[in-house]
């Protein structure tokens, strides 16, 4: 409680040891190949067994984190050379039928878009798949970028940002002649024109975090504002963390938190 399954589609995914940060999972989907991995802070599942943290939470004040490196495949249709641009790369939190908004939604959302003032919730009152999130380039703290050129798409370079090594900002194959720290990319890309004239180069590697302190996954109850718990809003639903574009025909990994045996 809960159960994370990690995959390449919304009906091919796999278990995860959630804070096994160490051995993240393998992805090779049709648009995105490398690792993710999920860490929870105080993750309580009923088996003893189970790590319920692990040491990137030291000195670090976050509930979660979502993890990831690889590649962006070149198979985006609306392109000639088929890549995919910064605006089409999104980051979101999704179920597969409607959510029950808690009183107060509205402050929640608010307090969301300061906090990222690219996230998107115009979707969230939808009957199928309601989603809101944001830009992965945007949305993500850090973006440590390598060059690797082998072909074919793999390999996909070493996984290193495990335990207390977590990853840092770097940017200098995306941003070539700008030297912006986290906070200044971060406003530079809020800027649709500015994402629209970037893409996820295939001979680049990714790495992208996500993470904050007023969402707990574990124990499903946040504090936006308005402190509400995520068993009502989900409505006995998993709740999944979708890498994809803003239309969602084209997925490029799935996150799924399976709360089942929380709300026994």
């Amino acid at each position: 409680m809960p159960t994370v399954k990690i995959g390449p589609t919304y009906t091919s995914l796999q278990q995860y040891n959630v804070n096994d940060d160490k051995c993240p999972l393998f992805v090779n989907s049709s648009h995105f190949t490398g690792y993710v991995t999920v860490r929870l802070q105080d993750h309580h599942y009923k088996n003893s067994s189970v790590k319920k943290t692990c040491p990137y939470f030291e000195k670090h004040k976050r509930f979660f984190s979502f993890q990831f490196q690889g590649r962006f495949k070149p198979t985006n249709p609306n392109r000639k050379d088929h890549l995919w641009t910064f605006d089409d790369v999104m980051f979101c939190a999704e179920t597969e039928s409607s959510v029950k908004p808690p009183m107060g939604a509205s402050f929640a959302i608010k307090f969301a878009k300061f906090i990222d003032p690219g996230f998107n919730a115009d979707e969230i009152f939808k009957k199928k798949r309601p989603w809101a999130g944001s830009w992965v380039i945007y949305n993500s703290q850090p973006v440590p970028t390598f060059d690797n050129p082998s072909p074919p798409l793999l390999p996909i370079g070493p996984w290193v940002y495990y335990g207390k090594h977590h990853p840092e900002e770097n940017t200098e194959l995306i941003l070539s002649n700008k030297h912006l720290n986290s906070s200044k990319r971060r406003s530079y890309f809020l800027d649709p024109s500015v994402r629209q004239s970037y893409v996820f180069d295939p001979s680049h590697i990714y790495c992208c975090d996500f993470f904050n302190n007023f969402t707990n996954f574990s124990t499903m109850n946040a504090d936006m504002i308005i402190k509400f718990s995520m068993s009502k809003v989900l409505k006995n639903q998993p709740l999944r963390f979708v890498c994809r574009n803003k239309d969602g025909d084209a997925i490029f990994f799935v996150i799924e938190i399976d709360y089942s045996d929380l709300l026994e």
